[in-house]
């Protein structure tokens, strides 16, 4: 699963990155990058705050239920579930067939 999550993230900033060439910025931020004047910088600042203040709490969401999965299905081990996790698709399967 890992793997898959890195290999998505790699084709996505290698799609993200293609297509940069035809990205157009908005207008205040081209402004901004043009002048010396304080105020449209102050505004991209902004604007990229809160895209990074988004970000991190998606971030600290996605973190965090990874962890709790982990800690559960540890606890699930030491409790003695385990065989819920390795027979649990299969046993259903099993019973399927069988009628």
């Amino acid at each position: 699963m890992w793997n898959r999550m890195v290999r998505l993230a790699v084709m996505g900033t290698v799609a993200a990155s293609l297509g940069a060439s035809q990205a157009l910025a908005c207008p205040m931020c081209k402004f901004a990058l043009e002048t010396d004047d304080p105020k449209p910088r102050a505004y991209m600042y902004s604007i990229l705050f809160m895209l990074l203040a988004i970000g991190s709490v998606v971030g600290g969401l996605i973190l965090f239920l990874s962890w709790l999965n982990k800690h559960e299905r540890t606890m699930m081990d030491a409790a003695g579930y385990q065989h819920l996790f390795e027979n649990g698709v299969d046993q259903h399967a099993m019973e399927s067939a069988a009628k």
